[in-house]
C-alpha cells in the first residue's frame, strides 16, 4: 500500500482555522480576566457566568494541558466555603496588565468582600423604577471606573499642593491616588424641581444643577475580617479626598459587624464632625450583617422601599 503525501494546501487551511479559533478563544479569555481583576481576582463560578462569562470560556481558562508545559494557567479553581470560585494566577494577573498582582487563594470573607459592590448594584436596581418614577438614578459601578477616579484624585492632589498647605499630610497622602471598592452615581432631574425634590429626599445645602446631574459617593466595604486593620487614616484619606478635593460627595461606609461600626463611630464617622462620612449597615443594601444600632445620618436611598408608591416622595 502506498503512503498519501499530505496535502500542504490542506494543511495551511487546518492551520489557519487552528489559530483563528486559538485567537478567537484568547480573546474571550480576556474578557473573563478582566471580569475577575475588576473583582479583586476572584469570583464564585456562578456569579462568573451571570456576569457573562461562557463556560467553556472558563473551562479553557482553569484547565490544565498536560501536552503542553509551557502553557502556563491563568485562572484556577477551587471551592470557598463549598462553593466553586475561580480566581486569578499570576500569570493572569500579567495578562491583564497588572504585572504586580499575585495569586492569592480566596477566602469566604474576601470572595464576599470582592461580590458586596455588585450585590449592592443589583439591591439598587430593585428600586431603579421607584426612583425612576421621580427621574432619579441611582447606579454601582466597580473595577476600570474606581481606577479612573484615584487617577483623578491623583491629580487633583497634586494641584491642590501648588495653591495651598497641608499641614497635616492628607492631601500628601492623597497623591499616589485613592482606590474605593465603588462608586455610587446619583442624578435629579435638573431645576426647580429637581432641586426641591433633592432637598427633601436628602435634605442638607441647596445644590446647583452639576450636582443634580451627577453627584458621586464612593463605596467602602468594611467587614468582619477587616476587624484589626487601620481604620484611621483611610477615614481621613477619604475625608481630604471628598472635602478638600471635591472628588465625591461622600464615602458610604458599608459595614457588616457592630464591631467596626463602633470604631468607624469613635473615628466620627455617623457624626456630624465628619459630614462627609456616611454609615450604612450591610443589611441594609442587601447584605448580610449584624445590627449596628441607630444610625443618626442613613444613607437616603436605604429609606427608599422598593414598592414605594411614587406619590409618596
Amino acid at each position: 500500500m502506498t503512503d498519501v503525501a499530505p496535502d500542504l494546501d490542506a494543511l495551511v487551511q487546518a492551520a489557519r482555522v487552528a489559530h483563528a479559533q486559538r485567537r478567537s478563544m484568547d480573546a474571550a479569555a480576556a474578557e473573563v480576566l478582566r471580569l475577575l481583576a475588576e473583582a479583586d481576582g476572584a469570583l464564585p463560578l456562578d456569579g462568573l457566568l451571570a456576569a457573562g462569562a461562557p463556560r467553556d470560556v472558563v473551562a479553557y481558562l482553569v484547565a490544565e494541558d498536560p501536552a503542553d508545559k509551557r502553557r502556563k494557567q491563568r485562572a484556577r479553581l477551587g471551592f470557598v466555603g463549598g462553593a466553586p470560585v475561580v480566581w486569578l494566577t499570576s500569570t493572569g494577573w500579567q495578562a491583564t496588565g497588572r504585572a504586580s498582582g499575585r495569586e492569592v487563594v480566596p477566602s469566604a470573607d474576601s470572595v464576599a468582600h470582592a461580590t458586596a459592590p455588585a450585590a449592592i448594584g443589583r439591591w439598587l436596581q430593585q428600586r431603579a423604577a421607584t426612583l425612576g418614577g421621580h427621574g432619579i438614578t441611582v447606579r454601582a459601578t466597580q473595577g476600570a471606573a474606581c481606577r479612573r477616579w484615584s487617577a483623578e484624585v491623583t491629580a487633583r492632589a497634586w494641584a491642590a499642593l501648588r495653591t495651598t498647605g497641608d499641614a497635616d499630610g492628607a492631601i500628601g497622602s492623597l497623591t499616589g491616588g485613592l482606590l474605593p471598592d465603588g462608586l455610587i452615581m446619583e442624578s435629579f432631574p435638573l431645576g426647580k424641581a429637581g432641586a426641591a425634590l433633592h432637598a427633601r429626599l436628602r435634605g442638607g445645602t441647596p445644590v446647583d444643577d452639576d450636582d443634580l446631574a451627577e453627584t458621586t459617593y464612593t463605596l467602602e466595604v468594611e467587614s468582619s475580617s477587616k476587624g484589626s486593620s487601620p481604620l484611621r487614616s483611610k477615614v481621613d484619606r477619604n475625608q481630604a479626598a471628598c472635602e478638600q478635593l471635591h472628588a465625591a460627595r461622600a464615602v458610604l461606609w458599608v459595614v457588616n459587624t457592630r464591631a467596626v461600626a463602633d470604631r468607624l463611630r469613635d473615628l466620627g464617622v455617623d457624626d456630624p464632625r465628619r459630614p462627609s462620612q456616611i454609615l450604612v449597615p450591610a443589611r441594609d443594601v442587601g447584605l448580610d450583617g449584624e445590627d449596628l444600632g441607630p444610625v443618626r445620618r442613613p444613607w437616603w436611598v436605604t429609606r427608599v422601599p422598593p414598592d414605594e408608591d411614587q406619590s409618596a416622595a
